[in-house]
Formats: C-alpha cells, sequence, structure tokens
C-alpha cells in the first residue's frame, strides 16, 4: 500500500487497459510486417532470384501479414474512437454504426483536417495494403516488384498520416513532428526487414545453394537500409529522450523513465546484433562465396544468420511491446522542468550527431569489406 500510495504521489500513469496495449502493438507490428514484406520482394530480392526459393519463402508469408494487417488496422481505428471524446468503450467501437458519430467530430484546434477524417483515411491506406499484398500472389517477376514497391510507399504513407493532421507553426513544432517521423518510419523499415527476413529464412533453411545465393545478397542489401534505420532512429530517439527525460536519475525514478531504459537497452541490443552481422557475417558470407564454398554459404546465410536477426527480431518485439506503456514524460512526472525549444544550436548538435553516425557506420562497413577481400585474397596455408 506504501508502494501505491508513492507512486500515485509521483504520478505515475495507470496501467493502459489490454485492449490499448494489444491494438498499439498490433498497430506498429502490421505496419512493420507489411512494409517488411513489401521491402523485400521490390528493393532487396535479386532479380536472378525471383521465382526461386527466398521468394516463395516470403511470399509464404504473404496470407499470414495480410491478415493481421486487416485486423490490427481495423482494431486501431476501433481504438482511436473508444479514445475519442465519444465516450464509448472499445467493444462499441468495433461496431460500424458507430463510424459516423465519430467522423462528425470537430477538429481539434490548430489542425488542418480532423482526427476521425486522418483516422479513417488511414484505414483506407491499410485496407490498399491488404489489397496490394493479396494481389501479390497473383503476380510474378516484375509486376510482382512493381506492385510491392507501390505497397511500400502505401505503407510509408499509413505510417505518416497521424502526424500529419496538425499544422506545423514554428521551428520547435516542426522538429518535433519530423523527427517523430522518422523515428516511426526507421523502426517500421528496421523491425520489416528483419521480421520477414527471419521468418523466411527459417522457412528456406533447407532451400540448399539457391536459397543460400538469394539470401546472402538480401542480408547483405538490407543491411543498407538497416544502417539508415539505426541512424534515423539514434538521432530522432536521443530527441525524444531529451524532451521527455531530464536527467539521468529520472530513468529508475519515474515509471516512463524505466519503461523507456527497458526500450533502449533492448534497441542497444539490435544494434550489437546488427554490428555483428555485419562486421562478422556478411564478410564471412562473401569469403566463402569468392572461395566457391558453397557448404559454408549455406550454413552461414540459411543456419547462422537467420538464428541471430530472430533474436535480433525478438528483442523488436520487445520493443513493440514496451510502447503503449510510454505515456506522458519522466519530466512531468518528476514535476521536473520542460525540455527547452528546439533551436539553431539543437540544431547544429543534431547535424553533428548525424555526421557522425553516418561515418562511424560507413566505416564499419568498409572495415568489414576490406577484411573479407583482404581474407579472400590471401593466399592458403
Amino acid at each position: 500500500m506504501a508502494s501505491l500510495t508513492y507512486y500515485l504521489a509521483a504520478g505515475a500513469p495507470a496501467t493502459p487497459p489490454l485492449w490499448r496495449i494489444l491494438t498499439q502493438v498490433g498497430y506498429f507490428g502490421a505496419l512493420a510486417l507489411s512494409g517488411g514484406v513489401f521491402l523485400v520482394l521490390a528493393f532487396l530480392l535479386p532479380v536472378a532470384a525471383r521465382g526461386g526459393a527466398a521468394e516463395r519463402a516470403v511470399r509464404g508469408l504473404v496470407p499470414y501479414v495480410a491478415a493481421v494487417t486487416l485486423i490490427a488496422g481495423y482494431a486501431q481505428y476501433a481504438g482511436r474512437i473508444a479514445r475519442s471524446k465519444l465516450g464509448l468503450s472499445f467493444t462499441e467501437s468495433l461496431a460500424p454504426s458507430r463510424f459516423g458519430a465519430y467522423l462528425d467530430l470537430p477538429k481539434e484546434k490548430g489542425a488542418w483536417i480532423s482526427a476521425p477524417v486522418m483516422a479513417t483515411a488511414q484505414l483506407g491506406l491499410f485496407a490498399l495494403a491488404v489489397a496490394l499484398l493479396v494481389a501479390l500472389r497473383l503476380v510474378d517477376g516484375r509486376a510482382m516488384a512493381v506492385l510491392a514497391g507501390a505497397g511500400f510507399a502505401v505503407i510509408v504513407l499509413a505510417a505518416s498520416a497521424p502526424s500529419l493532421t496538425t499544422a506545423v507553426v514554428g521551428m520547435d513544432a516542426a522538429a518535433n513532428r519530423i523527427l517523430k517521423l522518422a523515428h516511426i518510419l526507421a523502426c517500421v523499415v528496421w523491425l520489416g526487414g528483419l521480421f520477414v527476413l527471419a521468418a523466411a529464412g527459417l522457412r528456406a533453411r533447407r532451400s540448399g545453394a539457391d536459397g543460400a545465393g538469394a539470401f546472402a545478397r538480401m542480408w547483405g542489401r538490407f543491411s543498407a537500409w538497416a544502417m539508415g534505420a539505426v541512424i534515423a532512429v539514434g538521432v530522432s530517439g536521443l530527441w525524444l529522450t531529451w524532451v521527455h527525460v531530464g536527467s539521468f536519475a529520472q530513468f529508475v525514478t519515474t515509471p516512463y523513465g524505466r519503461y523507456l531504459l527497458i526500450k533502449l537497452l533492448l534497441v542497444v541490443g539490435m544494434v550489437v546484433a546488427g554490428a555483428y552481422n555485419v562486421r562478422v557475417l556478411i564478410p564471412a558470407i562473401r569469403r566463402a562465396r569468392l572461395a566457391g564454398d558453397g557448404p559454408t554459404v549455406i550454413r552461414l546465410a540459411l543456419h547462422r544468420f537467420p538464428r541471430v536477426v530472430a533474436a535480433e527480431a525478438a528483442a523488436g518485439i520487445g520493443v513493440l511491446l514496451i510502447v503503449p506503456f510510454l505515456s506522458g514524460s519522466a519530466r512531468k512526472q518528476a514535476d521536473g522542468a520542460a525540455a527547452g525549444p528546439f533551436d539553431w544550436e539543437t540544431f547544429g548538435v543534431g547535424a553533428l550527431l548525424v555526421v557522425l553516425l553516418v561515418v562511424g557506420c560507413t566505416a564499419a562497413v568498409r572495415v568489414g569489406s576490406t577484411r573479407s577481400a583482404g581474407a579472400a585474397g590471401a593466399p592458403a596455408s
């Protein structure tokens, strides 16, 4: 009882209801899964591998991803109705008869379009994404890649829709909008690629040289996308942490800080696994391919790599489970001062951070490539 009184006095937020946890996790999970399928088929799958084992492994995931996207998109829309001023329960909000009253709600001050209208537009984008996923089962070759590219654009728009509801006034609001959106889109790309490649890789473990060659190329291509996502997550994450956490002590003295600390530890684990992939596994696969060592390529590309990425994807699921609990801010819960406004000095620090992250990631990849090339060209002992 004493601890409960302490947390209430400290302004600790109530645990979100189960429906809100499930809808938020499902929402971001659906964006990541559908975005990951479109990303892999449009940009990562080699042209020479079309119709092969790798493509079949990815396309085999499509019905499940389509079902998750359809259910999660609808549940998220019902959740928005339940959180609106209508005062409806989540169960009541699932009924289509409630949509009209939700759409009639006026737009808020500072918004160029009402949140219900934008939420409805997002629901339409989810439906379009599902239709494109279903269509992927009906086409092949170049048409499939084009369709997947269109689907990826639809997912980007769906993920961006909530951020585009209110008008941007001032540099601080613009920075907050851009960095939040960058954080979401980077997570969709990073987690989506991990989820889909891990699942497809595990499905294709017995595909032999055909699947190994395709997946080896896809792992390498995805590393470039993941590197960009890590940079975006790093910069935007530091900004959001500064906005919501006023001191290191708040990471352990506030509920928000503790949840955020767990999320950061999971992300660090994902970055470490990604660095292992880029610095160790991808160069090892490249060396084996150059040496004509097919069995090693198969072992690394179809067995070891999927296991590492599956562990990375599991950490990503942990990140999604933490998101619903990150409400409010540590600053407010600790009765601290709000973060200062975004200004040109802050912009300069952020720009420097971007440069340092780009240089660091590029150097890591080049060192791995150099070691791989050197080992491949070295005389056999």
